[in-house]
């Protein structure tokens, strides 16, 4: 009888402590009502819970509760900041600096009518479209976003030549009124007219008076000449509209970003990256796939951990290497905030330089390791030939194709249409054992050697034997080549590596090697082989490259968009000769 009162006062202790004992929800998310429920989610599940009034759908609640119901109810302040660079466990803020995310934070998408759980990768960078919230300890632990504007850019502007986008030394000419600034630091200066201003890592020299900062700088200004760059063929000395923001990273380097519009942002690419003789319609294409692309690389937070969407190089599109001209500026103008979208998003609107007549596969070209690849169905494949109806099938065929020049091509008149380069056994084999060594250090996942290394050098390779293509597309670019040498045969795989494997600048093989178009001046001291479209022809000690086209393949061919333009083609039949299955949507 004792034992049993025992355990029934036990059960009663424990059944009151269950029952009333306060439990803690830290950062609930409300999501609207139910009847007289309120719905919320904690840790990304939906629950349904009594409160005592109504809140707003993306309130951020924190609370106690027990059997008799909720108290201790706290609504959650929002911190309100740009995050301007994103790790895996920590983001800059704009003004507070670097903070540290909770071990689980949450992420919530509010586009004003529905919130639902989301993602990190859904915060952009330099974007004002968060709500932030911190845990008890100050670290960064809920999220609400909001839809993004896209009207920005934020671009990494490099250094001379494209080298790099870290500069050890930044002069800059005001040819207009200015604002120089920190959000961090007290510091807001008004700049007159025809100013200078030199930027060390730790100094700013502003008309021989020396500033000393630590924290992000930012020039505002509607003309910035930055006189410790050039660009362009002749050069010249850019200009940039915007925000020049300036950060002192490792090793004392500076990165500077220019914050811009968008639209400003195409101003200065389309010239950059298409001639005007194509007229306005293909300069209206490019604006489209320009504008497309860079959302595309905003979207995917490419660079998110440096804190831009673009850089101004080839990597990304190239900004500001050449003057701006009236009818670009017209072209960007008229296709204001379009895109091309499929299946509600935007594409990744590839293009290049020539076709060599074929479009190719995306999966063929930029694939991960060994064959897994991302699928994108919506690029053309097949032929840009009209005098044509079979596709080769053997390395005979494809020696041919590239060979010959005789076909009525949307791309023909452009020089890289074809070209061929005549290179001695002996330079060849000096160049590849140089750069396949490279390749085989800083793209590993793509070179694999035979018979198998056991040691994790790259071994030293002997005579030149032969080149033989181990995998080629549908439509004719090389996915696999095999470099065969007397002690090791090396495979490569992928477009870029495949192209810069054979190395055709003086460097590499230690005499000029041209490159023969069949329209135009040869090419001298080229990094890179113009495409993967090749074939091998070897007599004797000589190798032969037959090759056709500039550029990876998938998307817009440049040159022929403004073949077609100049044939009386609108951009709306030029961009659908190239992409299929999207949409022309106006963003804005």
């Amino acid at each position: 009888m004792f034992k049993s009162k025992n355990l029934l006062i036990i059960f009663l202790i424990i059944l009151t402590f269950i029952l009333f004992f306060p439990r803690k929800v830290t950062h609930a998310v409300v999501a609207g009502k139910y009847n007289q429920y309120t719905k919320v989610y904690i840790n990304n599940k939906l629950h349904k819970v009594k409160l005592p009034k109504t809140f707003n759908m993306g309130t951020v609640l924190s609370y106690k509760y027990n059997f008799i119901g909720i108290f201790s109810l706290k609504e959650e302040l929002p911190l309100k900041e740009r995050v301007m660079k994103k790790n895996i466990d920590n983001y800059d803020l704009e003004k507070k600096g670097t903070m540290s995310l909770a071990s689980k934070s949450q992420y919530y998408f509010y586009d004003g009518k529905i919130l639902v759980p989301s993602d990190s990768q859904k915060i952009l960078v330099g974007k004002n479209n968060l709500n932030m919230y911190l845990d008890n300890i100050n670290k960064l632990k809920t999220f609400i976003i909001t839809p993004e504007d896209y009207t920005n850019m934020r671009i990494a502007i490099s250094t001379t030549g494209f080298s790099s986008i870290y500069h050890s030394t930044i002069e800059i000419e005001c040819l207009s009124s200015a604002l120089l600034y920190s959000l961090r630091e007290d510091l807001n200066l008004y700049v007159s007219k025809n100013s200078k201003i030199i930027i060390t890592s730790k100094t700013v020299l502003l008309n021989d008076k020396e500033i000393k900062f630590k924290e992000r700088l930012y020039i505002k200004g509607e003309n910035l000449k930055v006189n410790s760059i050039k660009r362009g063929s002749p050069d010249f000395i850019p200009s940039y509209s915007g925000i020049l923001e300036i950060t002192s990273e490792k090793n004392n380097n500076l990165l500077m970003i220019n914050e811009t519009s968008l639209e400003d942002y195409l101003i200065k690419v389309v010239p950059s990256e298409m001639p005007t003789t194509g007229g306005l319609e293909s300069l209206k294409c490019q604006a489209i796939a320009a504008r497309t692309y860079a959302l595309s690389d905003m979207l995917q937070c490419r660079f998110a951990e440096l804190g831009f969407y673009v850089d101004d190089s080839t990597q990304s599109q190239v900004y500001n290497n050449t003057l701006t001209n009236s009818i670009a500026t017209e072209a960007v103008n008229l296709t204001k905030g379009i895109i091309m979208t499929h299946k509600d998003q935007p594409i990744d609107a590839k293009y290049y330089s020539t076709s060599p007549g074929l479009g190719t596969l995306y999966d063929d070209v930029w694939f991960k390791k060994y064959g897994t690849s991302e699928s994108k169905n919506y690029y053309f494949t097949g032929y840009y030939i009209n005098n044509i109806n079979k596709l080769p099938v053997n390395e005979e065929e494809w020696l041919n194709f590239f060979k010959s020049s005789k076909y009525d091509a949307i791309d023909l008149e452009s020089p890289y249409f074809r070209w061929n380069v005549e290179i001695k056994k002996t330079s060849l084999e000096k160049s590849l054992i140089k750069s396949l060594k490279y390749l085989f250090e800083n793209r590993k996942d793509y070179v694999a050697i035979k018979p198998n290394n056991s040691s994790k050098d790259f071994p030293e390779l002997k005579e030149l034997k032969d080149i033989k293509v181990i995998n080629r597309s549908k439509y004719g670019n090389i996915i696999e080549i095999s470099f065969i040498f007397s002690n090791a045969t090396v495979n490569v795989q992928n477009d870029y590596n495949i192209r810069s494997a054979i190395r055709l600048n003086k460097d590499y093989t230690g005499e000029i090697i041209p490159i023969i178009r069949h329209k135009g001046e040869p090419l001298v001291n080229n990094k890179f082989l113009p495409s993967s479209f090749f074939s091998i022809e070897r007599v004797n000690d000589n190798f032969t490259i037959y090759g056709g086209g500039y550029g990876h393949g998938v998307g817009m061919s440049q040159y022929g968009a403004m073949a077609l333009s100049r044939s009386g083609k609108d951009f709306k039949a030029i961009l659908n000769t190239y992409y299929k299955n999207i949409n022309l949507t106006k963003l804005y």
